[in-house]
């Protein structure tokens, strides 16, 4: 399973860099300007406009009817323009570029889902499939269909490998990034620390509060979580109602240093996330168990860690 994870994670770092941050959810984030001509501007004019390499198609105005728009594809034009016998350009340069335009392209608005437009945009026949989607607005743009898909498979891969409720990773997406981290500390001679939070008494919240309430409580902890935690914490909600941080200690003097800053950044994260998220009732804001422990300098095992914060986590609750 970790073998799998981590071919998934390292081809979406190849293909789309940081791709938590990659996936648009909405056609504005992938919108771009798009040239906008007149249906009656004559052929061999748009020619000009098709010479840049960056125009992939070209909106098209009726001065007629201002809400009647049209598309012309780089691939359209370029078969309208050698024609079947390679006579195409002669045939087509004095003519208005109406003739050559789709008046029936696909238009949504900018606040579109990119998961329902790339549907969409791939259900289309033929040749149209591949078409650029316009984008409404006060100019008009265009959404490449390549652009949506791989934002489409982009989301679907993030929540195939992080919790849809809280967004943080997975338990098995945790301990791939635990095991990288573990094995980049063995070579730089770091400590990682991995620090789990139980949270208390959700069943309560969820009995007394409703379900709702409680999954609104445990998505304002992830959020508090990402505020306090080190910067570049991995974190996951690796339970029901347990979440985790793994964080590299590079300077610790040795293992009693270490664990006390271990000890310090749990103490630390605890606190701040003591205080109950604004709009939750105070008696529904629960409390945490934790536990944190530090690896030996250079020889971090990703399941020993996880065993002994385990381990530590048991003793806490039965405190």
């Amino acid at each position: 399973m970790h073998a799998e994870i981590t071919v998934l994670a390292d081809r979406l770092s190849q293909a789309v860099g940081d791709y938590r941050a990659t996936a648009a959810a909405t056609v504005d984030q992938l919108a771009h300007p798009i040239d906008v001509v007149d249906a009656g501007l004559p052929v061999a004019r748009l020619e000009v406009v098709f010479r840049s390499p960056h125009v992939a198609s070209v909106a098209v105005r009726d001065a007629r009817d201002p809400h009647r728009i049209g598309l012309v594809t780089r691939a359209r034009f370029t078969a309208a323009m050698t024609g079947r016998l390679g006579f195409g350009r002669a045939v087509h340069a004095r003519r208005a570029t109406s003739e050559l335009t789709d008046f029936a392209p696909m238009v949504v608005a900018p606040s579109a889902p990119v998961s329902e437009v790339a549907v969409r945009a791939m259900e289309r026949y033929d040749e149209r499939r591949y078409d650029d989607v316009l984008v409404a607005g006060e100019m008009w743009r265009a959404a490449s269909t390549a652009d949506l898909v791989r934002s489409l498979s982009t989301q679907l891969a993030v929540r195939s490998l992080h919790d849809q409720l809280t967004g943080l990773a997975h338990r098995a997406m945790f301990g791939h990034a635990l095991a990288r981290r573990c094995a980049d500390a063995s070579v730089a001679g770091a400590r990682v620390v991995v620090l789990l939070l139980d949270v208390r008494g959700m069943g309560r919240v969820n009995g007394q509060y409703g379900q709702a309430v409680g999954d609104i409580v445990l998505a304002s902890l992830a959020m508090r979580l990402r505020s306090v935690a080190p910067a570049g914490s991995d974190l996951a909600r690796v339970d029901g109602d347990e979440l985790a941080v793994a964080v590299t200690l590079p300077g610790a003097v040795d293992d009693a240093h270490a664990q006390s800053l271990a000890e310090g950044l749990r103490a630390h994260v605890v606190e701040a996330m003591a205080a109950p998220a604004a709009g939750i009732d105070p008696r529904a804001w629960p409390a945490l168990d934790s536990a944190a422990v530090s690896s030996a300098a250079g020889a971090a095992d990703p399941e020993a860690l996880v065993a002994l914060a385990d381990a530590r986590m048991r003793a806490a609750k039965s405190r």
